[in-house]
């Protein structure tokens, strides 16, 4: 969204991809925390319509929002298509990280194994006492 001379976006990708391409922070309130009457927290993120070599925000907010598919489309090897899927990418390993079981080191007289922490507690026993 455009307002003046400054450009503001919720969206945290969006705000990324234009730091990323040298769009500076508005210089009056470059973030705005809104606590909304639901509780919920927002944070909207003000920038300068256009960057130092003439690019447009907007432009850029588009590329990484609701114009996202029909930029890939038309320009493929658009920057910005590659701050989509990188950013998309991110999100994929995030999900991946947090869905993934860890597993706990456990040592015994110098010697350790790795028992995935989803073990029932028998089983994590039984690991142990062979060590």
């Amino acid at each position: 969204m455009t307002t003046g001379t400054h450009l503001y976006t919720t969206n945290l990708k969006a705000a990324a991809a234009l730091c990323t391409l040298g769009f500076n922070f508005s210089n009056e309130n470059p973030v705005t925390r809104i606590i909304r009457a639901d509780g919920k927290e927002s944070t909207v993120f003000w920038f300068e319509n256009f960057n130092d070599k003439g690019e447009k925000a907007s432009s850029v907010l588009s590329g990484m929002t609701s114009g996202g598919d029909a930029l890939n489309e038309s320009d493929p090897e658009n920057v910005i298509n590659y701050l989509r899927a990188f950013a998309a990418n991110r999100d994929t390993l995030i999900d991946i990280i947090r869905s993934t079981p860890r597993l706990i080191e456990i040592e015994r007289n110098g010697k350790k194994i790795a028992v995935c922490e989803n073990a029932s507690a028998e089983t994590k026993a039984k690991i142990a006492a062979r060590i």
